[in-house]
């Protein structure tokens, strides 16, 4: 007989776990563009979304081998486990200054408890759980349990006795501030992480070829509970600042099951059976570590909306976006169609200053008087005066739609002219072909070695390889490696060898080095390439290293004619993926004005020539603006 409570609960588990990633999805997506200053200043901006979602989904398969226990591996999903890590661990910039303290400090506490904790479940604490299980005359599951619980409470209590003690002291300068603040971010995140996790390890359990299961709708509890309470205890934790908690549950929450599931729980998965990868995060988009955060999220937000708090930006201010020229030109056209012609002359009358400025730290020339920002640029007379013309319109203001329209159409002019200036800095589609083909032979050569060498050292066929824990492992941590290839040296020298070798580097819109997360977010656009290149990639080899002429050989288990047609065509599905994505890239790179892939149309960021150096020229001789046309003449 068909139990209804039961069907009815595996009926509701099955809507909730196929709705709930599309629901945070869009709950993301509207917290980054409803009330954007509000979502940058907790680090949920719209960098944070693209790297959530789209990025997640694109790293579904760069998983990172670390660790080899017994037979088994162990790895980390970029999608479903580094990226969440990440954007959190970004936002807690925002929270608590230096993050480098406040992480630190709260990853060295969580690290000390998580080893304790994985002592207790591990069979070498068994003889000491069965010898107090017979004292206390309990169930040793219930002592485990019971001593899980003693530990988890004991490092917040540590962190909370800290950082009452530091309250105490005189907090006279920012630095006693900074560091009481500090102090009880790190107690409030021990202490949601250490509900978050001691709860989810008495709800999950472990299956055998299955992996770590949660059942519905205990997985549901500790994410909204730990948002709730972020916000009920943000006043004490973070007085004047309440939406902070928004970011705090978010983090404990995403540590918590990444502690109470994967690490207490996969290690009794360890060594039974055939040999296995066991990722952390291996389910990317759908995996718990993944979704927990974001739902706390939602929680904490909810919570924050009902008590009537405010979403205006908290913590310290954010340094202004660098202004693009065409977004202040899409500014005046909104304000002029609202009627507002006021402010849309004032925005066309920037947009043409903004074109100015871009062109000429594109160029490398030094600043121009504030009244003639087009003075020193190669361009005619007529454009000086047209700007000081439409500045004198925004000065003097206008009642006449027309006079505005005009203004707008002058800017846009002036904004077209600034783009054609600059193009020649960006960097060409050619050399960036070029480069990206240099930075991803440097990477799969290696790949292809690597791969050849364990095909050729794994006995049997094709079935056999691929069945292989360790040769999986090596496609897989390809993805991983190439990725981080691009993403470190981006982030320490602002390039990559290959752009290096054909003189391009990676810029923000100010021609800084970008920071870290624009670097993620610019790359994870080429993750589709590198899963294209490292599954392709390897199934060549495999079929190339298995193909003979002598199908009983143990290695050459693959009949030489069907086998040359297999590597045929798996080198043209190879060929025609990396194309099609390359010609993708190609013509978003073709049409966009600024030369600019989809990574970093999403992250802000420029590919451009290297600068000159001219170390021979004085600085203020660098800095002096050649003559330019007179606005009269």
């Amino acid at each position: 007989m068909v139990d209804p409570i039961v069907l009815a609960t595996d009926i509701a588990g099955s809507v909730v776990a196929l709705a709930l990633p599309a629901m945070l999805w869009a709950f993301l997506f509207l917290l980054a563009w409803e009330n954007r200053p509000f979502a940058e200043s907790l680090g949920f901006g719209r960098r944070a979304f693209w790297l959530l979602l789209p990025g997640a989904l694109a790293a579904t398969f760069a998983l990172l081998p670390f660790a080899a226990v017994a037979n088994d591996l162990v790895a980390v999903s970029f999608g479903g486990a580094v990226f969440p890590v990440f954007v959190g661990a970004l936002a807690l910039r925002r929270v608590a200054p230096p993050v480098g303290r406040t992480f630190g400090r709260f990853l060295a506490f969580l690290a000390v408890e998580s080893a304790l904790l994985l002592v207790l479940v591990l069979p070498v604490a068994a003889p000491f759980v069965s010898v107090l299980a017979d004292r206390l005359a309990l169930a040793p599951s219930t002592v485990t349990a019971l001593l899980l619980l003693l530990v988890a409470a004991l490092f917040p209590t540590i962190a909370a006795l800290r950082a009452r003690v530091t309250s105490w002291l005189p907090a006279n300068d920012d630095a006693g501030a900074m560091v009481a603040r500090s102090d009880r971010t790190i107690a409030a995140l021990l202490g949601l992480c250490s509900g978050v996790l001691y709860v989810t390890y008495l709800a999950a359990h472990a299956e055998v070829g299955q992996g770590i299961v949660e059942p519905f709708p205990a997985f549901l509890v500790p994410p909204i509970a730990a948002g709730a309470i972020a916000v009920l205890v943000a006043r004490r934790a973070f007085p004047g600042a309440e939406a902070f908690a928004l970011p705090v549950a978010y983090l404990a929450t995403t540590f918590g099951v990444l502690v109470g599931a994967d690490l207490l729980w996969q290690p009794p998965l360890y060594g039974h059976g055939p040999a296995g990868l066991y990722t952390i995060g291996g389910a990317s988009v759908f995996d718990l570590v993944y979704l927990s955060g974001p739902l706390a999220l939602a929680a904490a937000y909810a919570c924050h909306a009902a008590l009537g708090r405010s979403r205006a930006p908290v913590g310290a201010p954010l340094p202004a976006a660098d202004p693009s020229p065409v977004g202040r030109i899409g500014e005046a056209f909104r304000a002029g169609v609202a009627g507002e012609l006021g402010p849309s002359l004032a925005a066309s009358a920037r947009a043409g200053h903004e074109a100015a400025d871009q062109a000429r730290r594109l160029l490398e020339l030094g600043p121009a008087p504030t009244d003639r920002p087009w003075q020193g640029l190669p361009v005619p007379g007529w454009i000086v005066a047209d700007q000081a013309n439409l500045d004198a319109v925004a000065r003097a203001g206008s009642s006449d739609g027309r006079e505005g329209f005009r203004g707008w159409l002058t800017a846009r002019w002036l904004v077209a002219i600034g783009r054609d200036l600059g193009q020649r800095r960006f960097g060409t589609v050619r050399s960036r072909t070029f480069a990206f083909g240099l930075d991803l032979a440097v990477v799969t050569a290696p790949a292809l070695l690597v791969w050849f060498l364990l095909a050729v050292a794994e006995p049997g066929g094709l079935e056999a390889l691929f069945s292989s824990v360790v040769f999986n492992a090596a496609i897989y941590g390809f993805i991983a490696l190439a990725f981080l290839y691009l993403v470190v040296a981006e982030t320490v020298t602002g390039t990559s060898p290959g752009k290096r070798f054909v003189g391009l580097v990676v810029r923000d819109r100010a021609l800084r080095p970008p920071g870290f997360l624009s670097v993620l977010v610019r790359n994870v656009s080429v993750l589709p390439v590198l899963t294209v290149v490292g599954l392709g990639g390897a199934i060549a080899v495999a079929v190339a290293s298995k193909t003979g002429s002598a199908p009983s050989a143990p290695v050459a288990a693959v009949p030489l004619p069907g086998g040359l047609l297999a590597v045929v065509g798996v080198l043209l599905f190879l060929l025609g993926g990396v194309a099609l994505l390359g010609a993708i890239a190609v013509l978003v790179i073709a049409l966009t004005a600024e030369r600019q892939r989809l990574g970093d149309v999403l992250a802000g960021t420029w590919v451009v020539r290297a600068p000159k150096v001219t170390a021979a020229a004085p600085p203020a001789a660098a800095a002096e603006p050649p003559p330019g046309p007179d606005p009269s003449g």
